[in-house]
């Protein structure tokens, strides 16, 4: 039984666009530079599976592990991207499903509610994967009602501390943009790299 019904709701859809936008991708997208300044598409999902994994284990254990253990380095292609964040995703969601009774997570001592991990989990699967794919055909938009969810969670993550090295600052849209496009301004992303 899921023990944070409000972080499920988020959860599942985000990982199944994450798994879909990352299936899309061909093997010559993975060098292409994505919308995270610095890295290409293959290094924000191989960055993105990492934070899954890294999340999945601070859910389990009850604390946030110094080290996760990565999976043995093979050759990069669409196939082991899309292996390896599925399996992420489905830990990540087997840990959120399982608290055993968990409310937190003791980060640096101090504790840090399980909602607010699975919250990021939802939030990384889905800008991530947009950041992966944006510039190509292949990018599609974050589903509306997932992204308008993600919104009303955002504060609980996201804040003048938590953004600094982590998040640009936001893009100011007018408020009757699309929720996709305010998430992702939000965030620090620009929509309009999204279009190829």
């Amino acid at each position: 039984m899921i023990e944070d019904v409000a972080g499920a709701v988020l959860l599942a859809p985000a990982l199944d666009y994450a798994s879909r936008s990352a299936a899309r991708l061909t093997l010559a997208d993975l060098d292409r530079p994505s919308a995270c300044a610095g890295w290409t598409a293959a290094e924000v999902l191989t960055h993105l599976t990492g934070s899954l994994r890294f999340l999945a284990s601070s859910l389990t254990s009850g604390f946030v592990p110094e080290q996760v253990a990565e999976p043995s380095p093979g050759p990069v292609t669409v196939r082991t991207l899309c292996r390896d964040l599925s399996r992420a995703g489905a830990c990540l969601t087997a840990a959120a499903q399982d608290l055993r009774g968990r409310r937190s997570v003791a980060v640096g001592g101090m504790p840090l509610h399980c909602h607010q991990l699975i919250v990021v989990g939802a939030v990384e699967a889905a800008v991530h994967s947009w950041d992966a794919t944006a510039g190509t055909v292949r990018c599609r938009s974050i589903p509306d009602d997932l992204a308008a969810r993600l919104l009303v969670e955002l504060p609980l993550i996201v804040d003048g501390k938590t953004r600094q090295g982590v998040f640009a600052d936001p893009i100011v849209l007018p408020s009757n943009r699309p929720a996709a496009e305010r998430l992702l301004a939000a965030l620090g992303r620009d929509p309009r790299a999204g279009l190829p």
